[in-house]
């Protein structure tokens, strides 16, 4: 059992890495076709490394420069994924000066009538993981501010993109995603499962920031579903963009 303490002075903190240029918005891109193939390998955007005021340079940070202002491209630590290092890249961006942030990377669908690369925008996240018991108090899920779906709607239609709107259940149990979790979590409304979101909504609403975050399905854990959507990494960042500015 997790006891919740509202008390925000830990014993241990993030540091503030100092960043050069102060950015307050950061998009974390948990897709690796976005960051290998259109961010970072291939060049084919313009970004600078991110420094600090002692000449560090972070590696799985990038700045970008959008409408005459610096956004923090951050490749989270945890790779391919994870909730609690997930939430310490949050944290540590929180403590370095970041007010606004979008979340997006993939998750499997949970029905196999989903294609793949449908856009999931979350209404709230199952909690279904440890870390978010730490920021809040215990509850089924934790939701998505409003506002922040709202402009993710309303940039995705206006980009002719579809999308799906659902709850999404969240777990760091890889391996124990059963056919009795799964009919379980369908009926309470979840259309896909990943290994951060909650954990991320928890953190942005302990913390009073900005936030919103939306996926994209890779798998199926429901089934083979060979219909695929299309995909555009470019168009992609662009809303993440787009999203940061307006959340």
């Amino acid at each position: 059992m997790i006891n919740f303490d509202p008390d925000k002075n830990a014993l241990f903190n993030p540091p503030n890495l100092n960043l050069l240029g102060g950015p307050k918005k950061a998009l974390m891109i948990f897709d690796d076709e976005v960051w290998e193939n259109y961010v970072s390998e291939q060049g084919n955007i313009e970004v600078f490394p991110a420094k600090n005021a002692s000449g560090r340079v972070f590696n799985n940070f990038l700045m970008y420069q959008h409408e005459q202002e610096n956004i923090l491209l951050v490749s989270p630590a945890s790779g391919a994924g994870g909730a609690s290092m997930s939430a310490a890249d949050m944290e540590l961006l929180i403590a370095s000066g970041i007010n606004k942030i979008v979340a997006f990377g993939t998750c499997g669908a949970i029905n196999r009538e989903i294609n793949k690369n449908t856009i999931i925008i979350p209404n709230s996240a199952f909690r279904e993981e440890g870390v978010s018991y730490h920021y809040l108090s215990p509850s089924d899920e934790v939701a998505q501010n409003d506002n922040s779906i709202n402009i993710m709607k309303k940039l995705f239609s206006e980009n002719s993109i579809p999308f799906l709107n659902g709850k999404v259940w969240t777990t760091d149990a890889v391996y124990r995603e059963t056919a009795g979790k799964l009919q379980t979590m369908k009926n309470n409304g979840c259309v896909a499962v990943d290994m951060e979101l909650a954990s991320l909504l928890a953190v942005a609403q302990f913390r009073s920031i900005s936030f919103a975050s939306f996926l994209i399905t890779d798998d199926n854990i429901d089934g083979k579903n060979p219909q695929e959507n299309e995909r555009n990494s470019a168009k992609l960042f662009q809303i993440a963009l787009e999203i940061v500015t307006k959340v």
